[in-house]
Formats: C-alpha cells, structure tokens, sequence
C-alpha cells in the first residue's frame, strides 16, 4: 500500500503537478506515492485515506467547476506536516 494516492485529470494536464508533488512528498518525508488518473478537474491528495487536498473543495466555486490552480508541491508539504506531527 502507498503512503499517498494522487488522483489528477489527465485531460486536463494535471499529471506534471501531481509528479512534482508526488516527489516533494518522497523528498522531505519519505513517503511513497501513487499517481492515479481520475475524471475531468479531479486533483485530489490523501494520506493514508485522509484528505490533504481536494481541488473542489479547497479552491471555491471555481474548483468545484473543474477549474482553479492545482496546489504547489509545498502547499501540499505544509498540509501534511501537521498530519504527520501528529500521528508521530
């Protein structure tokens, strides 16, 4: 089982953002991730089946359309810090 599953819209050309987090996540914490394709404006991130970020929730209206910025990959390292801290 990985660490995180990386859910990304291929036709929407997520894959790239989602392979940038998938090795910040591998580089500061050592955590192992899957890259799975998912349907159109999917970008969703969870650890261990804990949302860290999902692209319709978190980016308002316009995220629930599809459409909004994908997270950076340190966006997604601060989110998961605190996660990690706590299950240490």
């Amino acid at each position: 089982m990985m660490d995180v599953t990386i859910w990304y819209c291929e036709l929407c050309h997520l894959q790239e953002p989602a392979e940038a987090i998938a090795a910040a996540l591998e580089e500061q914490f050592g955590l192992k991730c899957e890259l799975r394709k998912g349907f159109w404006g999917t970008f969703l991130v969870q650890y261990q089946g804990c949302e860290i970020f999902n692209r319709w929730k978190h980016r308002g209206l316009i995220g629930r359309l599809g459409f909004g910025a994908t997270p950076r990959p340190e966006e997604i390292v601060e989110r998961l810090r605190p996660l990690l801290a706590r299950l240490a």
